[in-house]
């Protein structure tokens, strides 16, 4: 989902940048249909996976950890994401609209249309910049280590750990059975991933690479989970099955 999230963003940027050669031709209506487009599409991205994946994955770290690169990277991504959204949008309305008082408009589109079109690139720039962090196999600088959920059953030592290991973007092995009593650690070597229940029963932190999270299985039966940034609920992407026989 990252990667097509960062197709679509750079898709956009050059959508934008055909609206510039538009109005240069002097074909404003086309001009005015592309940009608006692209500043009201954006929203969906925004809504559906940037804002939920921000406030799970690095909004807990902050901030006392804008410091390492995972949230310093992503926090500012985010923020002039957010601004150039927000001035896209007050863009549209001045432009587009009378919605807006005289005092808040603004006859020079030139200028702030330019100012607009550099942010939205600026924000590209973090953005290839955040994936290459979110999806790397290099270890953040202070990533807070994943403090694994504990069950009175995970207090005893096991009489065996079964070890998932997590790469971009998949659980290896998928699909696993064990015994009663034994524990199954995942283990982060790529990117940024969490483990989450599809019953909700128990969630990790979002882990960096190198870092692990661990529980033990007593209840005979399936035990379906996912990545809560890549996969989803029902085996949807990145998702896995553990069978307790």
């Amino acid at each position: 989902m990252a990667r097509t999230i960062l197709i679509i963003e750079l898709l956009m940027g050059a959508t934008l940048l055909l609206g510039m050669f538009l109005a240069r031709a002097k074909a404003f209506r086309a001009h005015g249909i592309c940009q608006s487009i692209v500043i009201i599409l954006n929203l969906a991205p925004i809504g559906l996976f940037m804002l939920p994946a921000f406030r799970k994955g690095v909004v807990p770290g902050l901030p006392a950890q804008l410091g390492d690169r995972f949230h310093g990277l992503t926090a500012a991504h985010a923020m002039l994401g957010g601004a150039a959204e927000l001035l896209g949008l007050y863009i549209l309305l001045v432009a587009g609209t009378n919605i807006l008082p005289q005092g808040l408009r603004f006859d020079n589109y030139k200028r702030w249309m330019r100012t607009e079109l550099v942010l939205w690139w600026l924000v590209i720039a973090f953005g290839v910049g955040t994936y290459s962090v979110w999806n790397g196999s290099a270890p953040a600088v202070t990533a807070a280590p994943a403090v694994p959920l504990q069950t009175a059953a995970a207090d005893k030592a096991p009489a065996k750990t079964v070890t998932i290991n997590i790469s971009n973007f998949a659980f290896d092995p998928k699909e696993v059975q064990i015994d009663p009593g034994t524990a199954v650690a995942w283990k982060n070597s790529v990117g940024r991933h969490s483990v989450i229940a599809d019953d909700g029963s128990f969630e990790s932190p979002i882990m960096a690479p190198g870092e692990e999270y661990k529980r033990t299985f007593d209840k005979a039966g399936p035990v379906k989970y996912y990545c809560s940034l890549h996969g989803g609920a029902g085996g949807m992407k990145m998702a896995g099955t553990i069978t307790v026989k």
